[in-house]
């Protein structure tokens, strides 16, 4: 539910669980206000007459709880698909990151046994006329 504040969101948490609620302190404002929207009743007993300090969750509050996990769940979810999609796309990055690397030594080898250059020379000579190549292209 993406109009419930984290307090009240957290206060409907504690209540699905069973846990009576006081308000009190930081508790006060979205105890009252889920009582107000119906999803916590007060209830009365012999040491709490008003019922002010036990306040329950209601038929209406569970089914607030469940749209909060619902969102919970598809928010997660949603991280998680993300997470894969990230990580598919740095193994996609690596692999293509390594075909370039073995084609870079094959470039130095080829120019190495043309030029007689070591073939560490050849490939940093490559490099940079590669890189400066690829930040032509980009614009940069």
């Amino acid at each position: 539910m993406t109009d419930l504040s984290d307090d009240e969101t957290t206060v409907m948490l504690i209540a699905a669980r069973g846990e009576p609620l006081i308000p009190i302190g930081r508790w006060a404002a979205p105890v009252r206000n889920m009582v107000a929207r119906g999803y916590l009743r007060a209830i009365k007993s012999a040491s709490d007459p008003t019922g002010h300090f036990n306040n329950v969750i209601t038929v209406e509050g569970r089914r607030a709880v469940e749209e909060i996990e619902r969102d919970h769940d598809k928010a997660l979810g949603d991280i998680l698909n993300m997470s894969a999609a990230i990580g598919h796309e740095q193994n996609k990055a690596r692999a293509q990151a390594e075909y370039i690397a073995v084609q870079l030594v094959d470039l130095a080898e080829l120019s190495s046994q043309v030029t007689g250059d070591s073939r560490r020379d050849a490939l940093e000579k490559w490099s940079r006329l590669i890189l400066q190549r690829a930040l032509e292209k980009i614009g940069g």
